[in-house]
């Protein structure tokens, strides 16, 4: 993440991904895609338990908006737990 305010514009979405317990490497995803998950995730209450949306301040002081998505049991074969969590820099968000 950037120190500095007015650089969080050129940061992308982060995407952490978590299935039945292993944490994988987090992903720089854009805007648009991360926007089109979490509309998809809301969307398909058949498939997803729970889609949170939290808007707060990062350790380096630039406003995020975090999204957790808990994809429900059997959504894909052979997983039972999985789960997105989207950091978005809100300056990303308002600039669209």
């Amino acid at each position: 993440m950037s120190s500095s305010p007015a650089l969080s514009t050129t940061q992308h979405p982060t995407m952490h991904t978590q299935v039945d317990g292993l944490n994988y490497r987090p992903e720089h995803v854009s805007v648009i895609a991360a926007l089109s998950h979490i509309r998809s995730a809301r969307k398909s209450r058949k498939n997803v338990d729970v889609v949170n949306v939290y808007a707060f301040t990062g350790r380096d002081g630039i406003p995020l908006h975090v999204v957790y998505i808990h994809h429900a049991p059997g959504r894909w074969h052979g997983v039972n737990d999985v789960i997105d969590v989207y950091e978005i820099p809100t300056a990303v968000l308002t600039d669209l």
